[in-house]
């Protein structure tokens, strides 16, 4: 094993690494969706409803990464301007303006206005009044996906390189009910947390049952891959079979938030401190693990 140092990256307004301050483990942490600062964008709503959607404070309730050894991969923006959590071929070809001249799939999150970028900032309110352009788009993906996929292949490769193996924890919010743009049917009361492994392929199954379990041993109410299962930064980067384990956690923000103001409630606290302990139990399990 090679000794592995990271050092801090700042991108302004796109992201940020916060290096391990403890010795490296083969851990990485990233939040691609608690980014609350504006890009200069046209569009039609406010700026308060574009921040709807995001995963506030998501990457301070994971703020202990660095602590057991572990590099913190943090997005500036919203998740509404340009969804890091999916494929480059998951547009929606109803926002672009003339043919998108790259390849597309059937994406069940463009076809409900979330692909990789939104078509409604939320419920059924339009983000834009006019569709945007090629260029628009590209530009976009090039200034703000591309680098920060980039960068986490980059904290996954070499922590992979340094240990044989690398354990990586996709960082998320819900919001406490499901609503028009989800999965799940709206009004759906979730539990306190979802953990998803791509449906038993992106993650060897010891390692998502101990998330499960030190998760329900805190008395909380855990779901697994319902009614999220991971998406592209899960499925995309992960190899089980080459030692290379990815899970999504999703957080109900009525545990720590008020969904109205994104004011921290009296749980925030109290979950922040059984975040950490999870990352100290996931650390001894990874490095022990053969």
């Amino acid at each position: 094993m090679t000794e592995l140092t990271f050092a801090p990256v700042d991108i302004d307004g796109v992201l940020k690494i916060i290096p391990p301050t403890a010795p490296a483990v083969p851990l990485v942490f990233d939040s691609p969706h608690s980014g609350l600062t504006l890009p200069d964008f046209e569009r039609t709503v406010s700026d308060e409803l574009v921040r709807v959607a995001a995963d506030t404070h998501v990457d301070d309730l994971f703020g202990f990464a660095p602590s057991i050894g572990a590099p913190l991969l943090i997005a500036h923006f919203p998740r509404s301007f340009l969804d890091l959590n999916r494929s480059l071929k998951d547009v929606d070809l109803e926002m672009v303006e003339g043919e998108w001249p790259h390849p597309v799939r059937d994406s069940a999150s463009a076809r409900r206005g979330m692909g990789i970028t939104w078509r409604y900032a939320w419920g059924d309110t339009l983000m834009y009044g006019r569709k945007l352009t090629v260029k628009e788009l590209e530009d976009r993906i090039d200034t703000y996906w591309r680098p920060y996929h980039r960068q986490l292949v980059r904290l996954l490769d070499e922590t992979h390189a340094a240990f044989g193996k690398v354990y990586h924890v996709n960082c998320h919010s819900m919001p406490a009910i499901g609503h028009v743009l989800s999965p799940d049917p709206a009004g759906t009361v979730r539990k306190d947390i979802v953990v998803g492994d791509y449906e038993g392929v992106s993650s060897e199954p010891d390692f998502v049952k101990l998330v499960v379990e030190t998760l329900e041993g805190f008395g909380y109410s855990v779901s697994l891959n319902v009614p999220f299962k991971g998406a592209e930064l899960v499925s995309a980067y992960s190899s089980p079979g080459k030692n290379r384990h990815s899970i999504q956690i999703e957080l109900n923000r009525k545990l720590y938030m008020d969904e109205e103001t994104r004011e921290k409630i009296a749980g925030y606290d109290e979950l922040k401190v059984n975040l950490a302990t999870l990352g100290t139990v996931m650390r001894d399990y990874v490095l022990h693990k053969s």
